[in-house]
């Protein structure tokens, strides 16, 4: 009878200890590579502009990848170009207030829908933040950023004017990236986009010519970098 007491008593303990290790294993999830310790309250936010600081307004689904693999799948993500950063929901508490973000990292990418985010850090070219990969080839690359500028409230000078809101205001530039890592700013002229080609720039002209491609429209000029690229 003793030892049977005894037994039980040794089978409730590890009964004890195997919840207690699955409620410390709940309450206290491992930390996630991905999230830095920064936070954003949504409520912060004043809403007295037009415009909007973020690419997307709405929280999308997308996939978080680390070194090409993915760490994070479905995860509910906008990016606020205004600041760089992209915010992430808990998975758990939806309707919360507060985001988490993640951490800008070059060995990073995000993925959300047809576009895929990309931070780069470049001390020679002068440059840091997000970018959008357009094309990534060997020799060529094309990469597109999204800058927010936020432009302040303005009284009218005199009676007869009007206030001017505040605004955030969307400004698109695109890249053009070589074999040596270098990145060149593209102007709007389609003159100036042939001769970011330098030394391909005579081919890049015929192929568009010959195409009838139209360097001021992305998925042209997509086509005439991938068309150099294979030279």
């Amino acid at each position: 009878m003793k030892n049977l007491s005894t037994m039980y008593c040794f089978l409730l303990a590890v009964l004890v200890s195997s919840v207690t290790v699955a409620q410390q294993a709940i309450q206290e999830p491992p930390v996630v590579e991905y999230i830095s310790n920064r936070t954003v309250n949504l409520m912060d936010d004043p809403n007295d502009y037009t415009g909007s600081p973020y690419y997307n307004k709405e929280f999308l689904k997308g996939s978080i990848l680390m070194n090409g693999k993915v760490v994070a799948f479905n995860k509910y993500l906008r990016y606020n170009a205004s600041k760089e950063e992209f915010e992430i929901k808990d998975a758990i508490n939806q309707q919360g207030k507060i985001v988490k973000t993640v951490i800008r990292n070059k060995d990073l990418h995000i993925k959300m829908g047809d576009d895929t985010f990309q931070y780069i850090s470049s001390a020679k070219n002068n440059l840091r933040g997000y970018f959008i990969a357009l094309y990534k080839g060997d020799n060529y690359s094309l990469f597109k950023k999204i800058k927010k500028k936020y432009m302040p409230s303005q009284k009218a000078v005199n009676s007869m004017g009007k206030d001017i809101a505040a605004m955030y205001r969307e400004k698109e530039i695109l890249y053009l990236v070589d074999e040596e890592g270098m990145f060149t700013e593209l102007p709007s002229s389609k003159g100036g986009k042939i001769k970011a080609f330098g030394n391909q720039k005579k081919d890049a002209k015929s192929y568009a010519k010959k195409n009838k491609l139209n360097l001021n429209r992305e998925k042209d000029l997509i086509e005439v970098v991938s068309h150099v690229d294979s030279l």
